[in-house]
């Protein structure tokens, strides 16, 4: 599933193609991908981008006109452009039409990526309600602290929550994890001020990194050229037999997700 990165890297993709086309259309090939706000007029096309910005893992697009348009990969899906579209992908679900005949497609074999055009005074209706962004200021040790107070599900659920801290996912979170020398299911009110002050410094680092690289191929994702982002290569617990010390690495399941780590530099 794309994570912070992958939506990052997507974002700064398509960003300077829509600074530079107008979007003539929006088409919706699947049922239920494309969701538009019932108070739109008949024809509000074509849109000019006023600003496009990331809020954990959606994407939004601000256009000059009054409206935007929020696009949620979900599990599978890609934003891929092409300068001259041939025909309906077998598994594309939508299309932004854009000038001179081009397009961004909406590609998502597992079909649960949602894209919404509304108003944009309406967006609180249509952006779920999310916690602080990882790479800002807002995530500290302090924040941190607050919220596993007292906490008894494994710090790693927590560090899922979309709720308390937006954009983590399962790759990300394993690898900092290791970084920090925590196990992924020790109690969130049990991790002390020491490693809270490690977590907040290897996630910036993890994500950094990895935006750098262009995200994280393990399946479905790609870049907005189609091409594999390259983070997997430096991956140290994720799907890993060994971490790099040479330790078995261990796989258990918490919150129905794989969580790898090395019982040996995590205790």
């Amino acid at each position: 599933m794309p994570e912070l990165p992958e939506v990052q890297s997507v974002l700064d993709g398509v960003l300077p193609i829509l600074q530079t086309k107008r979007v003539l259309g929006l088409k919706s090939y699947y049922p239920g991908t494309l969701i538009l706000d019932p108070h739109l007029a008949e024809d509000i096309f074509p849109l000019s981008l006023k600003k496009a910005w990331r809020r954990g893992k959606y994407m939004i697009f601000d256009f000059n006109e009054g409206y935007s348009s929020i696009v949620h990969l979900r599990m599978t899906g890609k934003l891929v452009y092409e300068p001259q579209p041939e025909d309906i992908h077998k598994h594309e679900r939508a299309r932004f039409e854009l000038e001179d005949g081009e397009a961004i497609r909406f590609i998502d074999p597992r079909t649960f990526g949602k894209i919404w055009l509304f108003k944009s005074e309406n967006l609180d209706n249509y952006l779920p309600k999310l916690g602080v962004e990882p790479l800002e200021e807002e995530l500290n040790s302090k924040y941190l602290t607050q919220v596993l107070k007292g906490r008894k599900a494994p710090i790693k659920n927590l560090l899922l929550d979309q709720r308390l801290i937006a954009g983590l996912g399962n790759i990300y979170v394993c690898e900092l994890l290791y970084r920090s020398g925590v196990r992924p299911d020790r109690s969130g009110g049990k991790v002390n001020l020491s490693e809270i002050k490690r977590i907040v410094k290897d996630t910036k680092e993890v994500l950094e990194e990895a935006i750098v690289a262009g995200g994280t191929s393990i399946s479905d994702y790609r870049n907005v050229d189609d091409k594999s982002g390259k983070f997997q290569r430096f991956l140290r617990v994720y799907q890993k037999k060994e971490c790099p010390r040479g330790h078995d690495i261990e796989n258990i399941r918490l919150a129905g997700r794989s969580s790898f780590f090395c019982p040996k530099c995590q205790k």
